[in-house]
């Protein structure tokens, strides 16, 4: 895989995840007004040490009507990513996802927001210098955090004893925001299931480094990886997770056809 052709799929994929993350915002638009229970009246209250015109440019930017623009601005750019290459509507992207991060004060959808600022940042400067080192950067950049984002979770979880043990599974999918379908629910409840299920995703997020140095490797856990996400999606509803997160696998795969090609 060559680099533009990398960061070619990389951009349709993260068309997808940034159309996804603003239509999810324009379906709750009521909670971002000004009556709503993410009012900027509420959250600007975080700004009040900023500078004047720093607080004047939030207000203008993050009321009901500057959210909606922002959104607007975010859903074209990334529209737009697959068929623009010219850097402003990658750096666009960039700049609307992370503006919508400033306003709710870190992420409104967890690490699929981080995830998809990351693959943005590197879709950007790859199309700022196409074929220069700054290029290599962007997708080794994406690389990177993909492989620490699965390695750094399945570190964390293994110092839970009850992912250890099995029993964190059938705790989360009882969590009524999941609204997890009621067979499946009781299907991931069961003990025997519950364990396996706990254990294999341990040893997936935990062994991910390996996919940086073993060609084989690489394309087993990226298999896994699709699996795992789309599972999420339907059983959890993570949708933003399960596009934004092979937003990421070109870059990855790119690099270890590169190494090891």
């Amino acid at each position: 895989m060559t680099a533009g052709l990398a960061v070619l799929w990389m951009a349709r994929l993260a068309a997808v995840a940034t159309t996804v993350a603003a239509l999810e915002l324009v379906a709750v638009h009521r909670a971002v007004g000004d009556e709503g229970v993410f009012r900027w009246a509420t959250l600007r209250r975080d700004y009040a040490a900023a500078p004047a015109p720093v607080r004047a440019l939030l207000d203008a930017l993050f009321g009901a009507r500057g959210t909606r623009l922002v959104l607007g601005v975010q859903l074209a750019s990334g529209l737009a990513l697959p068929w623009l290459d010219h850097p402003a509507v990658a750096w666009l992207a960039v700049a609307s996802t992370l503006a919508i991060a400033v306003r709710f004060r870190g992420s409104y959808n967890g690490g699929s927001d981080a995830m998809l600022l990351v693959v943005l940042i590197a879709i950007a400067l790859a199309r700022t210098q196409p074929g220069s080192p700054l290029e290599l950067a962007g997708l080794a950049y994406a690389a990177v955090q993909l492989v620490l984002s699965y390695f750094i979770s399945g570190v964390a979880k293994l110092a839970d004893a009850q992912w250890r043990r099995g029993t964190a599974l059938p705790l989360l999918v009882r969590l009524p925001q999941y609204a997890v379908p009621a067979r499946l629910a009781a299907l991931l409840s069961r003990p025997l299931v519950a364990r396996g299920a706990g254990i294999g995703m341990l040893a997936f997020e935990c062994v991910f480094p390996l996919a940086l140095v073993q060609p084989t490797a690489c394309f087993v856990l990226l298999g896994v990886g699709v699996a795992f996400h789309l599972v999420n999606a339907l059983a959890f509803g993570l949708n933003r997770f399960l596009w934004t997160w092979l937003a990421a696998y070109p870059a990855l795969l790119f690099w270890v056809a590169r190494t090891h090609g």
